[in-house]
């Protein structure tokens, strides 16, 4: 069998390059199965009662109406009712560069909410359940 250049090239190619999916195309795709698995009702309620659906804390009309209150000591750290546990707040503020072929870089700025909930709470089944929760 006589091997070819492009033979070779195939060879030494890293297997990442050969196809068409990037890191960034596989998180997408991540992200958009999460959000489709989260809105649509794919769990059904009998698994949800199974775990235990936590309840939110009351809306804050200062975060349009979310579950979540400022990260600061005097305020709710917890976006669930009746939660027993450890929660870790950070509020992330940076700018970073957006750039598009032809056109000049653009700065964007983001501000961006994060807390991570472990613990027990008390869920909408009346019973007590153990969780750790992320929010983004």
């Amino acid at each position: 069998m006589r091997s070819t250049h492009d033979d070779l090239a195939r060879f030494l190619t890293p297997h990442a390059a050969r196809h068409g999916l990037s890191r960034r195309t596989l998180l997408k795709a991540g992200v958009a199965t999460t959000a489709l698995i989260a809105t649509t009702g794919v769990m059904s309620d009998r698994s949800a009662a199974k775990s235990g659906t936590p309840s939110p804390v009351p809306a804050n009309p200062a975060f349009g109406g979310l579950h979540v209150y400022s990260v600061d000591p005097a305020m709710e750290p917890s976006a669930i009712t009746n939660f027993h546990g450890q929660v870790g707040a950070a509020v992330v503020d940076g700018s970073g560069i957006w750039k598009v072929d032809g056109k000049a870089p653009e700065t964007l700025l983001f501000d961006t909410d994060m807390r991570f909930m472990q613990g027990t709470f008390r869920g909408t089944d009346g019973r007590d359940h153990t969780g750790t929760f992320a929010f983004v």
